[in-house]
């Protein structure tokens, strides 16, 4: 027994040497000493710690609910909750039963008077607040078809009231702003009669002053000729010795004569200036009133429209049950043509593109940039307020008239682009060109070449002239002036 303790104690402790080697140069790296004995008692202690560990995981962390058998308090609530929960609807089914026994008698007809409220009480029919209604004991039918009757009725009741008041309403509205209109119409009827009798009157005394003064003149002028007969008369009487003397009074007197006559005529002059300035600020003035009160009235047929169309609109929302009429549809009908044509009149005056000769043609002469065909034609509608001319590339193209160049760039949409300022308020200007011959800020003359004509830009399809002439901010056709082919 000894021998055999002995053998296991020495198998138990005999020391083995556990040597890592480097593969390639067989290096020692590591080495352990170990025996049997150590093996065995870390693999048990490394055993039992893994076994703890796992248990301590599954005790306190949420891995534990997925053991079967395992009932989590989680759990235990929801069930709680569902159960309390199914517990009252179980008691609001019963409530809605014991509701529906309750209604059964009044659905089927087995009591004999109901009691129904209505929103709208018709005051002829309705002698209380509850209109009861008989029932049959077999169904529900007549009940159903004398509610709907009064329902009906009290309905149509209200709408006639509703719009009885929206019609008188309405009427009022018209009168009063028909009766406002009036007003104003002969306000400004009468201030302007007013205001023309005061500057006809002013007119006229003007007039009258005028008609005075040259009255004065003759008379001054008749004065003058009666005092030169006379003096005649007395040289003719005189001797030959007083000649000599009256001969220098005379001289004198032609001299004071013509000084007079000077001063007259500037007086007269200066006076006839005042009362033609004054006549052309009365005309102005008048010119002025008259346009400030057609404006006005003008503002106030406008503001009249709108008034009727706000109402009209008030009206409308406030009509919950009336259809609007064939009147009020004519009206509205004429207020929106009436809008449409403002806002065309308005328009057409802002922007006021036309392709017909300006004023002042007669005094202006222009050259032809170019010679070619013209492929398209000044046209408002397409909104091309220009001429585009055929050329061939490299054509010159010329001045239409003396000025100075305000614009020679580059635009990415019309290539070389050159504009001309000229002296008479027209303004010319030469898109596509292939290259520019001068730049801004130079004066050119009448016929001298400028640029060549070429198909730069996006918008270019060819080589072509796009010529454009404008006046005083507005466009003009170029054809009127200027003949390319």
């Amino acid at each position: 027994m000894k021998k055999t303790k002995s053998k296991l104690k020495s198998k138990l402790t005999k020391k083995f040497r556990l040597v890592v080697l480097n593969e390639a140069s067989f290096e020692e790296r590591f080495s352990f000493k170990l025996t049997r004995l150590n093996v065995f008692v870390f693999g048990g202690v490394f055993s039992i710690l893994l076994v703890g560990i796992t248990v301590f995981i599954i005790a306190f962390t949420p891995i534990k609910e997925y053991i079967p058998g395992y009932s989590s308090t989680k759990l235990k609530k929801q069930a709680s909750f569902l159960f309390y929960k199914v517990d009252s609807l179980q008691a609001q089914v019963n409530t809605l039963t014991k509701f529906t026994a309750a209604m059964r008698p009044i659905l089927v007809g087995e009591d004999t008077i109901v009691d129904v409220d209505l929103p709208y009480k018709n005051l002829e029919t309705a002698s209380s607040e509850n209109l009861k209604f008989p029932v049959r004991n077999d169904s529900i039918a007549s009940l159903i078809a004398k509610v709907r009757k009064e329902m009906d009725s009290t309905y149509k009741a209200y709408y006639k009231n509703e719009t009885n008041l929206l019609q008188k309403k309405h009427q009022g509205v018209e009168v009063s702003l028909q009766d406002l209109h009036k007003k104003n119409l002969e306000e400004l009827k009468l201030s302007f009669e007013t205001t023309v009798e005061q500057q006809r009157d002013s007119i006229q005394k003007l007039q009258l002053q005028l008609l005075d003064n040259t009255k004065q003149i003759s008379a001054l002028n008749k004065q003058m000729a009666l005092k030169e007969i006379e003096a005649k008369h007395n040289l003719q009487s005189l001797s030959k010795d007083n000649k000599k003397a009256i001969s220098s009074q005379e001289k004198n007197t032609e001299q004071v004569k013509k000084e007079l006559r000077n001063l007259l005529e500037k007086e007269y002059r200066e006076n006839e200036k005042n009362l033609v300035a004054l006549h052309e600020k009365e005309l102005t003035q008048l010119n002025a009133t008259l346009f400030s009160k057609e404006a006005v009235i003008d503002s106030l047929t406008f503001q009249l429209v709108a008034q009727q169309q706000k109402k009209i609109g008030e009206l409308a929302n406030e009509k919950p049950f009336k259809e609007v009429d064939k009147a009020d549809e004519e009206a509205l009908v004429i207020s929106s043509k009436d809008s449409i044509f403002r806002e065309e009149v308005e328009r057409q005056d802002r922007f006021n593109l036309f392709d017909f000769e300006t004023s002042h043609k007669d005094d202006v002469v222009f050259f032809a940039p170019v010679k070619g065909i013209i492929t398209d034609g000044f046209d408002v509608k397409e909104k091309h307020f220009a001429v585009d001319v055929a050329v061939t590339k490299g054509t010159g193209v010329k001045a239409v008239a003396d000025g100075t160049i305000i614009f020679a760039e580059w635009n990415a949409e019309t290539g070389y682009v050159v504009i001309i300022e000229h002296t008479n308020k027209y303004v010319s200007v030469y898109k596509h060109n292939e290259t520019l011959y001068r730049n801004q800020g130079d004066l050119v003359k009448s016929g001298e070449v400028i640029s060549m004509a070429g198909s730069t830009g996006e918008y270019s399809t060819g080589p072509h002239l796009h010529f454009e002439m404008w006046y005083q901010g507005y466009s003009v056709n170029p054809t009127n002036f200027i003949e390319f082919e």
